[in-house]
């Protein structure tokens, strides 16, 4: 084989076919050359060639060729192939032996690199004595690398004393040489302070030095600086390039950081699909942070189909490298059972394992475990521990929860005093439930001066700041005349503020007001309206006053039967809402069974409660007239929230009341939409529904094979109507090599359910299809 070398004698280029022009002289005349005639350093310029141009293996074969000619840097770019596994499976014992090989013939880089080895125990055991004789050597050779190197090792403390000023010392002289990666830490030094003074502006000269020569964690750190506005200009624009260099390079960090940019819409136009994108990236090389926004996108369905078990895995992977937030969240999912089989257990060793790394949240969930005695046994005394390790990082839930621990004596001895001055200090912080609970202790005179107007200052401070019992207490406060002057109208707006967010305390005192015409005009059924929300809440209150209303007829017509329901139920179950609920069923018979009516009522509670099954199966109802009256506007109301949080089911139900404008506005288009959503979720109906439709080119565009691809979803698990429909297609050869055999064992699976005879079953099911009235046989 020929080879050419630029004929330039101070370039010495060398390539496989003969160019034009040389790339790095521009030179016009090259001099053909024989393989045999290749020396080791043209071996080695023939390697750093397949390098950048990512052709490892050719990389490995030329440092191969220049090692056995016996020259030193061949050896050593050979000995980095190894390393780093470049066109050869990572080998970094036969990395340190060619590197030793090369330094011993003189060769510093490779001395340097085996000082590399030696620190990080890399083919060898750690041996930082060795490292620092090797990397000695390479500073007084003036080596950049050498230099740097060394300074990470006074930085670490590795084989030396820790000594941040000599550090700097030695990154600076390798950064002066050009060496980006002592230009970055120079700069980390100069923007924290750490063994050099403080110099915001010289830290971005130094990054920008290093970012310019590509350094990745350079461009990361001085794209940091333009977001955050510390040493030049604040330019989110600034920050996104810098970025966006640095995650076209893989740093997971930038990738993090472009990501958030991107979910957010800072620098770019928000783009929640490219942000998980970049999450990804991140946490699939194992960095903590983007396996913790991995999760964070999964839970709330940021970007990416809402996934609790995906969330919890995510999570998990950046607990088990001691990411404290990712520690707390994946505790929560355990709490909750949101993901993961619910474990009150698993949910105190990861809020352990957060509180441990010093996770705020994590110490006040431990410690709230403590207090209830979930998980864990019941310990007063552990949960104010944990509280008060919060409030020392000042966490204002922290702080709150300690002033709440005096405030009742709950794992230390009650102190009006001291509950007093914690509520301060949380509300101070921002706490819209200490400022409320300040105020109580204002308006009783509890560890301070009593003062019903400093208490109504702090009712309306939580207030304003969204908190309903500061709402309800300041609601209070006006309607009796005490810390601001008497007003019924103002009494009535906070209470509406606070019922509104279904405070059943707030809701009484409203619906008492609408009973009796204070600051509202009387209305009955109003109060009844508001009674009946608290009292489904639980509420004894509202439970009793329901009871009250039934009885005499105030609001309702007069029912002593449902009364003594009200009444019993709340006694014997302790829960109003399903009392209620049962109590109703019971009561009115409604023409089914008291068992249909008293599920029609417990799906009323889960719903009102966002329980998104809940809400599904009430929709049904309203759907079917199974329980509750026919009502298709309700049932799509419900089938919309429950669908709304990603329930599969529900998308179904609603996607068929969208393909037939039952209840709802004919939309073939957003039907599509949601029995894609369902059926990506694994719902067998929604992948039969959405294939149909690729069949017949309603709401999609005709796709045969996108039909096939949904039926065989809907088949696969075995539901019928898709292993028939999965079956014509193979015998017509609809999207699908025409297969009698499969389709005869589809008809027959089909046949074994309830298709008895697949083509009459078929045939029915397309008419039901067609008719609204046989809804049901595909929604349950």
């Amino acid at each position: 084989m020929e080879y050419y070398r630029c004929e330039n004698p101070d370039c010495g280029y060398i390539a496989q076919e003969e160019p034009d022009t040389c790339p790095l002289c521009g030179g016009t005349f090259f001099a053909p050359l024989l393989e045999e005639e290749l020396g080791g350093a043209d071996w080695v310029n023939l390697g750093n060639q397949a390098v950048e141009e990512e052709r490892d293996t050719d990389a490995l074969a030329c440092y191969q060729r220049a090692a056995a000619l016996g020259d030193a840097p061949g050896l050593t770019n050979l000995g980095w192939c190894f390393e780093a596994g470049v066109g050869v499976a990572p080998n970094p014992k036969q990395a340190v032996i060619l590197y030793a090989q090369a330094a011993s013939e003189g060769y510093y880089p490779a001395l340097v690199n085996l000082g590399y080895c030696y620190t990080y125990g890399i083919g060898v055991e750690r041996d930082y004595a060795k490292a620092l004789e090797c990397l000695r050597k390479g500073v007084e050779q003036g080596l950049p690398r050498a230099q740097f190197l060394l300074g990470e090792a006074y930085r670490m403390g590795y084989g030396v004393e820790a000594d941040a000023a000599e550090a700097v010392k030695w990154y600076r002289s390798a950064a002066w040489l050009g060496a980006p990666p002592a230009q970055t830490e120079l700069g980390r030094c100069l923007e924290f302070g750490t063994g050099i003074q403080k110099d915001l502006k010289k830290a971005v000269e130094w990054y920008r030095a290093a970012a310019e020569a590509g350094h990745a964690p350079g461009q990361c750190c001085l794209g940091y600086l333009y977001e955050s506005g510390q040493g030049v200009e604040q330019s989110w624009e600034q920050a996104v390039e810098w970025y966006e260099k640095a995650a076209e390079q893989g740093f997971p960090r930038a990738q993090c950081n472009l990501a958030w940019c991107y979910e957010f819409g800072k620098g770019v136009e928000k783009d929640p699909a490219k942000a998980v994108a970049l999450y990804a990236a991140a946490a699939d090389q194992g960095y903590p942070r983007g396996q913790l926004n991995m999760g964070l996108c999964c839970e709330r369905g940021m970007g990416i189909h809402k996934d609790l078990t995906a969330a919890a895995r995510w999570y998990r992977k950046a607990a088990e490298q001691e990411e404290e937030d990712a520690c707390c969240c994946l505790g929560y999912l355990y709490e909750t059972g949101e993901g993961v089989e619910q474990s009150w257990e698993q949910a105190v060793e990861w809020y352990q394992k957060a509180a441990s790394l010093g996770s705020a949240r994590g110490q006040c969930n431990l410690a709230w475990c403590y207090e209830y005695g979930k998980g864990v046994e019941k310990d007063p005394a552990s949960a104010f521990r944990w509280y008060r390790a919060a409030a020392a990082q000042e966490d204002p839930r922290g702080m709150f929860s300690v002033g709440r621990a005096y405030d009742y004596g709950i794992g230390v001895e009650q102190d009006a005093v001291q509950a007093a001055r914690w509520y301060q200090a949380a509300a101070d912080a921002g706490s819209a439930p200490a400022m409320c609970d300040l105020g109580v202790c204002y308006e009783r005179g509890e560890g301070v001066p009593q003062s019903f107007t400093k208490a109504a200052e702090l009712y309306q401070a939580a207030a304003q700041a969204g908190n309903a019992p500061g709402q309800c207490n300041l609601g209070f406060l006006y309607e009796i005349g005490r810390g601001v002057e008497q007003d019924w109208e103002q009494a009535v707006r906070w209470y509406r503020a606070a019922a509104e967010q279904d405070m059943p305390r707030a809701q009484c005192n409203l619906a008492w007001c609408y009973e009796n015409g204070k600051g509202v005009e009387q209305n009955f059924q109003e109060a009844v309206r508001l009674y009946s929300r608290a009292a489904e809440q639980g509420d004894p209150r509202g439970m009793h006053c329901m009871g009250v209303c039934c009885k005499t007829g105030r609001g309702v017509p007069r029912d002593l039967g449902r009364a003594v329901e009200w009444y019993e139920k709340a006694v014997e179950a302790g829960f109003v809402p399903s009392m209620c609920n049962l109590g109703v069923c019971y009561e009115n018979g409604d023409g089914v069974t008291a068992d249909l009516s008293k599920a029609a009522k417990l799906y009323e509670r889960a719903a009102l409660r966002g329980d998104a099954a809940g809400q599904c199966n009430l929709g049904y109802l309203y759907e079917s007239g199974r329980g509750v009256e026919k009502d298709m506007t309700q049932a799509v109301a419900w089938y919309e929230k429950a669908a709304a949080q990603g329930f599969p089911r529900a998308q179904c139900n609603l996607g068929v009341c969208c393909e037939f404008g039952t209840g709802t506005k004919k939309d073939v288009h957003r039907a599509a939409e949601l029995y894609r959503a369902a059926a990506e979720q694994g719902d067998r109906v929604a992948a039969c529904n959405l294939g149909y439709l690729y069949e017949s080119g309603v709401g999609v565009e005709q796709d045969w094979s996108q039909a096939v691809q949904w039926y065989t979803r809907s088949a696969d698990q075995g539901y019928a109507r898709g292993q028939y429909s999965l079956a014509w297609c193979y015998e017509h050869g609809k999207g699908v090599a025409k297969d009698r055999e499969r389709a005869a064992e589809l008809y027959e699976q089909a046949g074994e359910q309830q298709y008895k005879d697949a083509r009459e079953c078929a045939a029915r099911l397309r008419r039901r299809r067609w008719h609204l009235g046989g809804g049901w046989f595909f929604k349950k």
